[in-house]
C-alpha cells in the first residue's frame, strides 16, 4: 500500500483483484459468458445517397495575442453506408454546397464547395469575440445544396456543430496545440515564438527504483533523440519526483503526466493537476490506464476526469488514455480523451492459451495479454484500423488522435521472451503507417537492442525533413500490403516519405520504381536491380525522396 501526497491530500492505493478482464471471465472454473459492450453501428446500405457534414476547429486551442485568425475544417461526403448516424438523404441531382460557418447568429465565413470535399474556412478571431474565455465557443456549420434549375428541387439544408477554444495566455506553463487536420501536437520551444509539430516518441518509464535513483537516465534519453518521458507511478518519493521533473524541464524533455491511480478521486486529481499544470514542458495528461480491462471504475470515469481536468487546466493540454480491450465499451471510454492508445502485446504470446491462468482464450473467455489477438504483428495494424473506423463512425476523427504502445517487454506473465529489435521496429512502422501520431512503448528499462532501435526511429521521425511531410495538411497518403510487406507513403509537392516493414520471418521483396530514395534508417533490406526492394526476415526502412510519385507492382502477380 502506497500513499501520494499533494497539498495535504493523501490517497491510498489498495490493489483490487478484478474478476473479469474486458468483461470476460478468465479464471479456471468460471463460466463462459459473452462480454457484451461491442461497438455498434448499422452495416447496411441506403438505396438513396446520404450526405455527411462535419466540421472541426483546425487548431485547438487558439490563444490570445498569438492567434489572430481561426479556421474551421468543413468536410462533406456522399455515401450509401448507414453506419453514420448523422448522415441525411441528399438529392442525387445536387451540384454542390453553399457552406457557412456561424456563431451566435453571426456568419464568420462562407464558401461554395463541391460535394465530397474538405474545405478550410478562416475568419478573424475578433469577429468571433472581442475577448477570449475559458469556455468553448459553439460553432454552427450550415450547408445548402445547389441544384440545377430544371430539376425543380428545393435546396436542402444540413447542419453540424463543433466547439472552438479561444483562451487567454496562460499565466505560466505551456500550451500544447492539436492540429485537427493531421493529428499532430504543436509545441513552442523556449527560444521560439512559433509552434512546431513534435513527434512524441518516448517510453513509459519506471519511476520507483529507476528514474528516482538515477537522473542521468534522462540525459541519456535526451541524447538518444527521445522527445517525451512518461514516468509511471506510484511516485513513492515526491522529492525525487520533483528532481526528475526539474531535470526533464532543464533538458526540454516533454512530460506525459500519469494519474492512473488518482484520476477517479476528484480531490487527488485537483491537487495533482494544480501542482503540475504550470510546468513549461508538460505535453499532455494521462488519466486511465486500461480502464476497459479490469472494470473497476464506472463507464463514465474517464469522461468525469476529462471534464474536471478541463475545468482546472482549461484545455491548455490534451488528455490521453490507453485501452486494452479489442472491443469493449470503446465509445464510453474514448469520450474522456483527446488521445487514445491501444495496448496490443502480441509478440512471443500464445493467444489461445493463457500461461498465467492456465485456461483457454476466446472472444468470450480468458485473459491472454492481448485481447482477441491472433499472435501476429498484423494485430497491431488491425487494432489501430479498428480504432480509426470507430472514430470515423462517431464523427471524432478530427477531435481525437491515436497513438501506439509498442511492446518493449517480455519474459514474464503471458510472454515468453522480449521482442527483438526488428520486431520492435515493425511495431513502430506498422503503427505510423496505420495512423499513430505518437509512439509510447511499454516499458523502460528494456533491452539495449530495443533502446538502440527506438532511438534511431525517434530521431528519424523527429527530423525536420520527415515532420515537414508527415505533418503537412497537404500530404497525400497511400498504403498497401503485399506478401506481408506493409508500405506507407506520404507525399507533398516536393518530397515523399516511404516507410516499409517486412512482417515475415523469411525473406521477401516488392517492386518499386527507383526514385533516388535516400535511406534515413533501415535494417535487413536493400535496393536490388530495377527498383526491387529486397528484405531479410523482419527487415524495415524509412526513406525520403524528392520524386513525387510511384506505381506499385505486386510481386505476387
Amino acid at each position: 500500500m502506497c500513499s501520494l501526497l499533494w497539498a495535504s491530500v493523501v490517497v491510498y492505493f489498495v490493489p483490487i483483484a478484478a474478476q473479469t478482464w474486458c468483461n470476460k471471465n478468465y479464471l479456471p472454473g468460471q463460466p463462459v459468458v459473452p462480454p457484451g459492450g461491442q461497438f455498434q453501428y448499422d452495416s447496411g446500405l441506403s438505396a438513396e445517397p446520404l450526405l455527411v457534414l462535419r466540421c472541426a476547429p483546425i487548431l485547438t486551442p487558439y490563444i490570445q495575442s498569438e492567434d489572430f485568425e481561426a479556421g474551421i475544417l468543413v468536410e462533406t461526403f456522399v455515401t450509401h453506408s448507414l453506419r453514420y448516424a448523422d448522415a441525411q438523404r441528399v438529392d442525387a441531382e445536387a451540384l454542390g454546397l453553399e457552406i457557412s460557418v456561424n456563431s451566435a447568429g453571426t456568419v464568420l465565413s462562407s464558401a461554395s464547395v463541391p460535394m465530397n470535399s474538405s474545405t478550410e474556412l478562416y475568419f478573424p478571431l475578433a469577429n468571433l469575440s472581442q475577448a477570449p474565455r475559458m469556455q468553448p465557443f459553439e460553432i454552427d456549420c450550415m450547408a445548402s445544396t445547389k441544384v440545377p434549375t430544371e430539376a425543380f428541387l428545393e435546396p436542402q439544408t444540413f447542419t453540424a456543430t463543433t466547439n472552438l477554444t479561444y483562451l487567454p495566455q496562460p499565466a505560466s506553463g505551456s500550451v500544447t496545440k492539436r492540429d485537427g487536420r493531421t493529428g499532430a501536437l504543436l509545441v513552442r520551444a523556449a527560444e521560439s515564438s512559433d509552434y512546431q509539430p513534435v513527434f512524441p516518441f518516448g517510453f513509459y518509464t519506471s519511476f520507483d527504483g529507476y528514474l528516482d535513483s538515477n537522473l542521468t537516465i534522462l540525459d541519456e534519453l535526451k541524447a538518444d533523440g527521445f522527445t517525451i518521458v512518461h514516468p509511471v507511478p506510484t511516485f513513492g518519493d515526491l522529492e525525487a519526483l520533483e528532481r526528475v521533473l526539474d531535470r526533464m524541464q532543464a533538458l526540454s524533455l516533454y512530460l506525459v503526466y500519469d494519474m492512473r491511480h488518482t484520476y477517479h478521486d476528484s480531490d487527488a486529481l485537483e491537487a495533482e493537476v494544480n501542482h503540475i499544470k504550470h510546468r513549461p514542458n508538460l505535453l499532455l495528461w494521462y488519466t486511465a490506464d486500461e480502464p476497459d480491462a479490469d472494470g473497476s471504475q464506472s463507464l463514465d470515469a474517464t469522461l468525469q476526469a476529462y471534464e474536471q481536468i478541463q475545468s482546472l487546466d482549461h484545455g491548455y493540454h490534451p488528455i490521453s488514455i490507453t485501452l486494452n480491450c479489442a472491443d469493449y465499451e470503446f465509445t464510453a471510454y474514448a469520450a474522456g480523451a483527446d488521445v487514445v492508445m491501444p495496448d496490443t502485446y502480441t509478440i512471443a504470446n500464445d493467444l489461445s492459451w493463457s500461461r498465467k491462468y492456465n485456461t483457454s482464450c476466446s472472444p468470450d473467455f480468458g485473459c491472454c495479454g492481448c485481447d482477441n489477438c491472433k499472435g501476429e504483428l498484423e494485430d497491431v495494424a488491425r487494432r489501430l484500423d479498428d480504432f480509426a473506423m470507430r472514430l470515423d463512425v462517431l464523427g471524432w476523427t478530427r477531435h481525437r488522435a491515436v497513438w501506439a504502445v509498442p511492446q518493449a517487454f517480455g519474459d514474464s506473465e503471458f510472454w515468453t521472451r522480449q521482442p527483438t529489435g526488428r520486431e520492435f521496429a515493425a511495431q513502430v512502422i506498422l503503427s505510423v503507417n496505420h495512423g499513430a501520431r505518437g509512439i509510447m512503448p511499454w516499458i523502460d528499462p528494456t533491452t539495449e537492442e530495443i533502446k538502440t532501435v527506438a532511438a534511431s526511429l525517434a530521431r528519424t521521425l523527429n527530423s525536420p525533413d520527415v515532420k515537414r511531410v508527415l505533418f503537412s495538411p497537404l500530404a497525400s497518403f497511400e498504403s498497401f500490403v503485399s506478401g506481408r510487406v506493409d508500405v506507407g507513403r506520404w507525399t507533398i509537392p516536393d518530397a515523399s516519405i516511404l516507410m516499409v516493414t517486412n512482417l515475415n520471418e523469411h525473406a521477401a521483396e516488392i517492386q518499386l520504381p527507383s526514385l533516388n530514395w535516400r535511406q534515413l534508417v533501415y535494417d535487413g533490406m536493400r535496393w536490388g536491380e530495377d527498383g526491387k526492394l529486397e528484405f531479410e526476415a523482419l527487415g524495415y526502412g524509412v526513406f525520403i525522396s524528392s520524386v513525387p510519385s510511384f506505381v506499385v507492382q505486386d510481386p505476387l502477380q
